[in-house]
């Protein structure tokens, strides 16, 4: 080996470390506000994993400094993706207690195959349905498809754009409807779950990869709307966020956990879904959250045709701390 090739190694290892440390430096302080922090943020996991090979080529060829150094992104990461494995059991449903299926998708407002991606989530046979990026194509195809005297419940607001939002439900809408939290057009409806009432939010704030400032506020609203929730509440959407970003964890902390983690599921991944195209699918964005009072008894996730983001399809209960019946 060449005298060179040692020194070569450290300065490659060290090139390669400075931005991982810089991406530790956001986690650690919580730093965000620019887009281009939110999109290093979303490939933490895939980042920081580097470390360890530098760790360990520095440890065999003595160069300390760079070894030590190396420690902090691994131990950044073992941090952040503790709650991932060490997640918990969910919370144990009540006796006899009713169950509610939500199919939940982000149909891509510019979808090229509406009818197809309605039929599939029509397929699901869930309870409620939530769609995010409701363009007027996808809610027509949803209306031509939907059997007569099914689905009777529904609130829709479709744009042209990404901001459209709707929902189709079996159980009774007992209040609410599309409302706006910071802005942003949001499903926020109390359900009858069999006599039992839920709260069920529809959520998607803008990406941080837009306006990082307002994703933040929008992350932060809807955290303040749960927790002002006096009903078992679940909440469901594209966050344009992940446990990887500082914003989206904040939100967590109001109470919420996530239903993949929960199950065992912390590591799947929903987005980006492009067929053919790079980046390969790296990250959830797209979360089913529950706060106390509801527990989820299972999740999958489904492909929504023409669609750039996984839909899901999970089930939820009462837990022993709720009512099972309003007469109780």
């Amino acid at each position: 080996m060449s005298r060179w090739a040692p020194k070569t190694l450290e300065v490659l290892g060290w090139t390669a470390l400075l931005p991982m440390l810089g991406l530790c430096v956001t986690q650690w302080f919580g730093i965000e506000g620019r887009r281009t922090i939110a999109a290093f943020q979303a490939l933490t996991p895939w980042v920081l994993v580097w470390a360890a090979p530098i760790a360990l080529a520095a440890s065999l060829t003595r160069r300390h400094p760079l070894a030590i150094a190396s420690l902090a992104p691994l131990i950044t990461l073992l941090a952040l993706s503790a709650p991932v494995v060490f997640h918990g059991s969910a919370p144990a449903a009540a006796a006899g207690s009713p169950r509610l299926t939500i199919a939940y998708a982000n149909a891509l407002y510019s979808n090229p195959t509406p009818e197809r991606a309605a039929a599939e989530l029509l397929s699901s046979d869930a309870d409620v349905l939530v769609i995010v990026e409701l363009s007027n194509p996808m809610r027509q195809s949803m209306e031509a498809l939907v059997a007569e005297g099914d689905y009777p419940f529904r609130d829709q607001t479709p744009f042209g754009g990404a901001g459209g939002i709707g929902i189709w439900s079996r159980r009774e809408i007992v209040s609410g409807g599309i409302v706006a939290v910071d802005g942003r057009p949001t499903v926020d409806v109390v359900l009858d779950v069999d006599g039992s009432e839920m709260r069920v939010l529809g959520v998607h704030p803008y990406p941080p990869t837009f306006n990082a400032h307002s994703w933040s506020q929008q992350l932060a609203a809807i955290g303040d709307t749960f927790a002002a929730s006096t009903l078992p509440t679940v909440v469901v959407g594209d966050f344009n966020g992940s446990r990887w970003h500082p914003s989206f964890r904040n939100l967590l902390g109001h109470g919420l956990r996530d239903t993949h983690e929960v199950l065992g599921l912390g590591w799947s991944v929903s987005w980006p879904m492009d067929e053919g195209l790079l980046p390969p699918t790296f990250v959830r964005i797209d979360h089913a959250l529950f706060g106390t009072g509801v527990t989820p008894t299972s999740i999958r996730d489904v492909v929504i045709s023409g669609s750039d983001h996984k839909g899901f399809v999970v089930t939820f209960a009462f837990t022993t701390s709720a009512a099972v019946s309003s007469g109780e």
